[in-house]
């Protein structure tokens, strides 16, 4: 880390592990962080941005299985991924007719964050792996992050 004539500290390319404690049992959660560019972004706000993008993947889940409405999210995510997030879950509703065994499982177990991957691509974008599981499956979400106005926005989530 360095300082620029103006005082900002910059934080150069590097990469990062740290465990950090998430969910309702406070599990054990590697974090891999990785930075493309120098920028002024503290490595706690780079924590902070990852438990972020995990949060909204878990609740994306959530989403999908009908525990949450997704416009609870409209403050934190763009509008278009809302509606990705609606389209899903009426697909999955049409797939757990004809698959009781996996509705069983997605619907009664829960989230459980395993791993994540956060990459700071710019002083403006942060994209987040996060690896969970629900029950025996796993499950994978990319998340970005972008920063607007002064606040950052999930302007992408995918699950798969």
């Amino acid at each position: 880390m360095n300082e620029v004539a103006t005082g900002t500290k910059m934080y150069g390319i590097a990469s990062f592990e740290r465990i950090i404690e998430l969910g309702v049992g406070m599990l054990p959660v590697p974090l891999h962080l990785a930075r493309c560019s120098p920028s002024s972004v503290s490595d706690e706000l780079c924590l902070g941005l990852s438990v972020s993008a995990c949060r909204l993947a878990c609740m994306a889940v959530d989403v999908i299985r009908g525990r949450l409405d997704a416009r609870l999210l409209r403050k934190a995510v763009d509008l278009p991924v809302i509606s990705k997030l609606e389209m899903f879950t009426l697909i999955l509703d049409e797939h757990w007719v004809r698959s009781a065994d996996i509705q069983r499982e997605m619907l009664r177990l829960p989230v459980v964050a395993r791993n994540l991957h956060a990459v700071l691509v710019s002083p403006q974008r942060v994209e987040v792996l996060v690896h969970m599981n629900i029950g025996r499956t796993q499950y994978w979400a990319n998340v970005i992050l972008r920063l607007r106005n002064e606040r950052w926005v999930c302007t992408m989530l995918d699950l798969g």
